[in-house]
């Protein structure tokens, strides 16, 4: 597998993992509204979206381990930014949350900045 699909393949799963983090622990807020934060992060690690964030987020590490073996630091940490994409979309689609005009900017500068990166090489 090349360097740049192991480091998208770790992007991705790192932010599949926020994503069922924030799932699980939504549910969890809402059916223990009343319940301390120490509480809810007590559920939380008997969530099964949770856990499945923990299984997706550990596997992004683990494929982060061997892009760190292979790559220069200073080349593959930058394109990691790409998972503020991915959790942007997932956030707006699954949780229908609120996209305001300068997040839209904001994720467009770290595309540019991503294709710097990528073409600097």
């Amino acid at each position: 597998m090349s360097h740049l699909l192991l480091i998208l393949a770790s992007v991705v799963l790192t932010s599949t993992g926020q994503l069922f983090f924030k799932k699980g622990m939504t549910l969890l807020d809402h059916s223990h509204p009343q319940a301390s934060l120490w509480k809810l992060m007590g559920y939380g690690l008997l969530n099964g979206y949770v856990f499945l964030g923990f299984l997706s987020f550990g596997a992004g590490a683990v494929l982060w381990l061997a892009v760190l073996a292979k790559e220069e630091v200073s080349y593959a940490y930058p394109l990691s930014s790409l998972g503020y994409v991915i959790v942007l979309v997932g956030s707006f689609l699954l949780f229908h949350e609120h996209i305001s005009p300068a997040r839209i900017i904001g994720i467009l500068l770290l595309i540019l900045g991503v294709f710097f990166i990528e073409y600097s090489r």
